[in-house]
């Protein structure tokens, strides 16, 4: 017998995290006294964590923007962080786990507590996903066994190459249309990293991926404009034996981000954490049961957790609707957010209910204003997860005298199912038996739940033998209260 060994990249602990950060804001002597809130937007990012034995640390920051109708008629903006630090506790998370996570604002609430203070209160949710290198062993050529019948399973896993992470930055000066004009405040800023592609060379992947940075902002002339741009940033990332064929898969997490207007453009900085993971697909062949003819063979078995399907469950939704919006006169922007609200579980899926939030940024009279909007959807899936992701693929928004013309594409990707546990032979015996049985037939009559191979099993004999002596065919299934020739 020999064994095997293969390195995977498990996923050992998954946990989701509510968290309520709180604070009062006081307004800077700079601005002028609040009348009403418009709108607060915000970002938010984990700057520090640390896997501990049975424990994680994570700090984050919520960066704010809120902006208002001052007391002299005009619409400003405060810019202010809150922090938070929290822990996910475990016994499997270790020192050398590495993280994924996906942070998702779900409400912000915030209330005038004078002219001169704001509280405010962000309510957010993150799924912590924890992976530890692990070598496995496993018996996978049983050739010194006579006279051992073998289940056989052959399993496609993605097996651990390298992995590496690195630190990087995106510094851009964005210019703005409006050359002849200042910047005074920014009211409202997007991130988001797409188009991630990957090149190996030399021992290296070249990871290059597009950061969509969009601004809305106030110009010294009282207008109020919008910038959209996609940034290119590239990074190369050390990655011992990887090869062209081998699958690359990068994570972006923003660290830290800084946005400043400086006359007729911003100033942009964003630091990224990016974590390379090569893997290589590799078809193994696992025995899920095996006995003896003329000796007793006992073995025990250990699951492990291997990703089975790199593609995903997904789905996708395609959303119409005519939103009215009184007195509207020109649209700035509209940000989109979706989430889960509820889900059924049925046979073979889940159905999935859900909305879509929409955020729409525009002008009535001479101010800004914001209608929060939400619509509802409904997908089922083959599929029964918390882990759902939600992706825009196309946002289409078109305005028409006072109706808004919404045309929104999802994609509900399920994560978790990724993963399929399979069992592996990690020590075998093999011992003469005690008793030899004289040659004989069995007449035996199929009972439910009965496979070939279990009947073959129960009685120590080859499944080819009472397919042969049954006139049945290979993979052939057997039906309750059939006869069976058993010849021993």
């Amino acid at each position: 017998m020999e064994k095997n060994t293969i390195l995977i990249n498990k996923k050992t602990v998954e946990k989701f995290k509510n968290i309520e950060v709180k604070g009062d804001i006081i307004v800077p002597d700079s601005k002028p006294d609040i009348v009403s809130i418009i709108n607060t937007n915000a970002n938010s990012y984990i700057y520090k964590e640390e896997c501990l034995d049975g424990k994680y640390r994570f700090d984050g920051n919520i960066d704010f923007r809120i902006i208002y109708l001052a007391d002299n008629g005009e619409t400003k903006c405060i810019q202010t962080t809150l922090d938070f630090m929290d822990f996910v506790e475990d016994s499997n998370i270790n020192e050398s786990n590495s993280t994924k996570y996906r942070i998702e604002i779900i409400q912000i609430d915030t209330k005038i507590l004078n002219e001169r203070k704001i509280s405010l209160c962000a309510k957010i949710k993150i799924n912590f996903e924890f992976y530890e290198s692990d070598n496995i062993e496993y018996f996978d050529n049983f050739d010194s066994l006579s006279d051992v019948e073998k289940l056989q399973e052959n399993v496609t896993i993605n097996t651990l190459v390298a992995q590496n992470t690195i630190r990087s930055s995106l510094k851009e000066d964005i210019a703005i249309s409006e050359e002849n004009d200042s910047i005074i405040e920014i009211l409202k800023t997007t991130i988001s990293v797409g188009n991630i592609e990957n090149k190996v060379s030399y021992n290296k992947i070249l990871s290059k991926a597009e950061v969509n940075i969009k601004i809305l902002y106030l110009l010294n002339t009282g207008k109020i404009s919008k910038v959209d741009t996609n940034i290119p940033i590239m990074n190369f990332i050390d990655m011992e034996k990887v090869t062209d064929e081998d699958i690359c898969n990068i994570d972006y997490k923003i660290r830290n981000m800084n946005f400043k207007p400086n006359e007729n453009k911003i100033n942009c900085q964003i630091d990224f954490e990016v974590r390379a993971v090569v893997s290589k697909s590799k078809t193994i062949q696992i025995i899920q049961d095996m006995y003896g003819i003329d000796k007793n063979v006992t073995f025990t078995q250990k699951s492990i957790q291997i990703q089975s399907n790199p593609d995903s469950i997904k789905d996708r939704v395609n959303i119409s609707e005519n939103i009215v919006i009184e007195d509207i006169r020109s649209l700035y922007d509209v940000d989109c957010n979706a989430y889960i609200i509820n889900k059924t579980s049925m046979n073979n899926g889940c159905n999935y209910e859900g909305e879509v939030q929409l955020n729409i940024y525009f002008e009535t009279g001479n101010n800004l204003n914001v209608k929060v909007s939400k619509i509802p959807f409904m997908l089922k899936m083959n599929c029964d997860t918390d882990n759902l992701e939600i992706n825009f693929i196309n946002k289409h928004f078109r305005l028409n005298n006072e109706d808004l013309s919404c045309d929104i594409e999802l994609e509900l990707k399920s994560n978790s199912d990724n993963y399929k546990e399979v069992k592996i032979i990690d020590d075998v015996k093999e011992e003469e038996y005690e008793e030899q049985n004289d040659y004989a037939m069995i007449v035996y009559f199929v009972k439910e739940g009965d496979t070939i191979w279990n009947i073959a099993r129960d009685f120590r004999v080859t499944t080819n033998s009472i397919i042969k002596n049954n006139n049945l065919q290979e993979n052939q299934k057997v039906n309750i209260g059939e006869k069976l020739y058993i010849m021993k």
